[in-house]
């Protein structure tokens, strides 16, 4: 009787504790997100004019939605499809690049804490203020797409094209090659994440391995990728929010032009309202999927 009391007063102080650590979280929820969230679902069903006495709303119902998703005939080619390639394209790329580098960074070598540290130096100083200065001296700026880039990747296009291969996968392998330094910026939090994954396996399990004859890249996929696969998937998760919030993404700078240029608020609270709802349900629709290969094992 005395031990399940114990037990209910330790569950409780980490109910407490836990409490504790979200409560900043919960602050913000409530005093900062929850306001201008309503605000928004009020202004996509309204149309705002602008008259002598102020501003006017007046109700129009889903027409902010119809608008852009039916009659807006430019809307898909100029910003979803894009939108999406690139997502489809970067998250990919970044989740792989992070458990490479997370790999070589857990290996043991002179200057392991200086490499460490670098890989996660864009965490530090990931402000807005900072990718523009970086961006502000890229070598490659195209007016068109309004894109700048730290690398170009011209010649790699051209040797791609003059190898015969299909524009489609040539331009893959450009977008790759022209992002790479977004892919690193953005890999910090991801490759902490999988160095945690790799320091919590058992050194014994790669032992036993190679003393059964396993070869390194039986050791990957039997050993290291099924450890880490609770790891990946938070990496996914996080890697998909990530892209989704970007600042460089399409879609967030088209639903901010639409409001700060055009002066559509109901267009923009729709467009935002639309994104988030796509966003969610592509998170939700990744996670399940991803979690069904995902191995936990039972330490007990």
């Amino acid at each position: 009787m005395a031990g399940k009391k114990k037990l209910n007063r330790m569950r409780r102080r980490e109910a407490r504790t836990g409490y504790a650590f979200i409560s900043i979280w919960l602050v913000g929820l409530i005093f900062l997100f929850l306001r201008p969230l309503g605000m928004a679902f009020y202004y996509a069903f309204q149309e705002m004019s602008i008259t002598p006495d102020g501003m006017i709303y007046e109700f129009v119902g889903f027409e902010n939605f119809i608008y852009k998703f039916r009659d807006d005939i430019y809307f898909f080619d100029s910003t979803v499809w894009p939108g999406l390639s690139k997502f489809i394209i970067e998250v990919p790329i970044c989740v792989i690049f992070s458990l490479f580098i997370a790999i070589v960074l857990n290996q043991k070598f002179k200057g392991r804490t200086f490499a460490r540290a670098l890989f996660f130096l864009p965490v530090i100083i990931t402000s807005g203020i900072a990718i523009q200065v970086l961006r502000s001296y890229g070598l490659d700026t195209s007016m068109e797409t309004e894109n700048t880039y730290l690398f170009s990747s011209n010649g790699v296009a051209d040797v791609l094209s003059n190898a015969g291969l299909p524009m489609g996968i040539v331009d893959i392998f450009t977008q790759i090659s022209n992002r790479i330094f977004d892919i690193v910026w953005m890999s910090g939090i991801q490759i902490i994440l999988y160095l945690s994954g790799l320091q919590g396996i058992p050194s014994s399990e790669y032992e036993a391995a190679q003393i059964e004859g396993a070869t390194a890249w039986e050791c990957f996929w039997k050993i290291t990728w099924v450890r880490i696969s609770p790891i990946t998937l938070v990496v996914v998760v996080y890697s998909l929010i990530d892209s989704f919030t970007n600042v460089s993404n399409v879609m967030i700078k088209f639903i901010y032009e639409e409001y700060s240029l055009r002066g559509n608020l109901g267009g923009s609270s729709a467009l935002g309202l639309s994104y988030c709802l796509v966003a969610f349900l592509i998170i939700i629709l990744v996670y399940a999927v991803t979690a069904k290969h995902v191995f936990y094992v039972n330490e007990a």
